[in-house]
């Protein structure tokens, strides 16, 4: 049966799906699958592959999928658009839950579920052969029930006209949840990369809320401080960190204690 494909992970979303487990995430810039193996072996949940700022293609994206369940996490595809292409590819590759930039109205996010689910929800491509499909293994109906109940599409609110159309948004049939990009988010509402700014806070909470109450997933990514806001309003899958990001205040540091000579030692 498909479901047992990958216990691990699909013990991880049946309790997140339960209500019994805040997922943690970690970002990957680079197209390494050895980072995305050993970001599940350390116990991270889930690993971001980038194709909206990133420049990974399909192929690449489906190799770093296979990495990831490797290490025992949920592969989390960040696109790049809603359109067709973007949603059925990225799920064909093995992605688990897909994010999906600026949906700005709850026709867009018709239009995710329209390419992300099989029947009856949507009119996801049929296919029996996909990595994402478990290569065709098992009965296909049932493998397509699977997928329904399995696979996560999530929308990004990260505009004023997003979070005004938010309820709207949320009652989209088949759409797992959304997700709050802070930094598109604070330059909407004019506070530009503010993360401390009360006016992005204060919108974050009421959309962490207003999902919640809605009974749908909440997620975020940000500094520690804006991760908290979040959590303590209801968030329930999060990313903490990344691999650029870790590498860059790592280095800086590191070249200026050898500029010195390393003199503190």
């Amino acid at each position: 049966m498909a479901e047992h494909n990958h216990p691990i992970i699909d013990e991880k979303l049946d309790q997140w799906d339960a209500g019994e487990r805040v997922l943690v995430g970690i970002t990957t810039s680079f197209k390494d699958g050895s980072i995305c193996e050993m970001a599940g072996r350390i116990g991270f949940d889930m690993v971001w592959i980038d194709l909206e700022h990133g420049t990974a293609g399909f192929e690449t994206v489906e190799t770093l999928c296979a990495a990831t369940v490797a290490g025992g996490g949920i592969p989390v595809g960040r696109i790049s658009g809603h359109h067709r292409h973007h949603i059925l590819r990225t799920l064909e590759t093995g992605a688990r839950m897909v994010l999906v930039p600026m949906v700005n109205n709850a026709d867009i996010a018709r239009e995710i579920i329209v390419h992300g689910k099989f029947p009856p929800l949507g009119r996801r491509g049929f296919n029996q052969s996909s990595r994402g499909l478990n290569f065709g293994l098992g009965d296909t109906l049932e493998t397509f029930d699977w997928a329904n109940r399995t696979t996560h599409l999530i929308a990004q609110i990260e505009t004023s006209e997003a979070v005004d159309n938010l309820d709207a948004i949320l009652e989209v049939d088949g759409l797992s949840g959304v997700f709050i990009g802070p930094g598109d988010l604070s330059v909407s509402l004019g506070c530009p990369a503010q993360f401390d700014h009360p006016r992005l806070r204060e919108t974050i909470v009421t959309i962490v809320k207003r999902a919640r109450e809605a009974g749908k997933h909440v997620g975020l990514l940000g500094p520690p401080p804006l991760l908290k806001t979040g959590l303590d309003a209801g968030a329930d899958f999060i990313f903490c960190g990344g691999d650029l990001p870790t590498l860059r205040t790592s280095w800086i540091p590191l070249l200026e204690r050898a500029r010195k000579g390393f003199s503190d030692v």
